[in-house]
């Protein structure tokens, strides 16, 4: 019995030292971890919506056109109303009248994306309409 007794002390030491270094490795740093970034992605669905997100975040606005017979419904390169909120990356127009923008979330505020639908002439002669649609949206940022 006091054999059994010692090889169970024995075991038992050798298990506690063994773990020991594991359970203090797995123990969290006190550095605090950065916030994930998020990903908005904006269409011409959201037209009057507000969204809430966060510093750093990134938002996509995709606004889709339209190409008729001999004019085209496109849409202008969406803006922020304050760019220190909202800073654009990068913005491009297609020949389909799409359009599409990223911002990144700057700093805390509030500020609205816009932009415009205008009908273009694609062939010599033909009228376009002279209406213009609002698109905007509202972007609530906050750390």
């Amino acid at each position: 019995m006091t054999t059994t007794r010692l090889l169970t002390a024995a075991l038992t030491a050798a298990l506690a030292l063994t773990t020991a270094p594991l359970a203090s490795a797995t123990t969290p740093s006190a550095a605090p971890k950065p916030p994930k970034q998020r990903h908005l992605r904006i269409t011409n669905q959201d037209n009057r919506q507000s969204f809430t997100v966060h510093k750093g975040d990134e938002i996509t606005v995709r606004l889709s056109g339209e190409r008729t017979p001999g004019s085209t419904w496109a849409w202008s390169v969406p803006t922020a109303a304050d760019g220190a909120v909202l800073r654009r990356g990068g913005a491009g127009t297609a020949p389909n009248g799409d359009t599409t923008a990223v911002f990144h979330a700057q700093a805390d505020g509030t500020t609205t994306l816009d932009s415009q639908l205008r009908c273009v002439a694609n062939e010599p002669g033909h009228a376009c309409s002279q209406a213009v649609v609002p698109w905007q949206t509202t972007v609530r940022v906050r750390r």
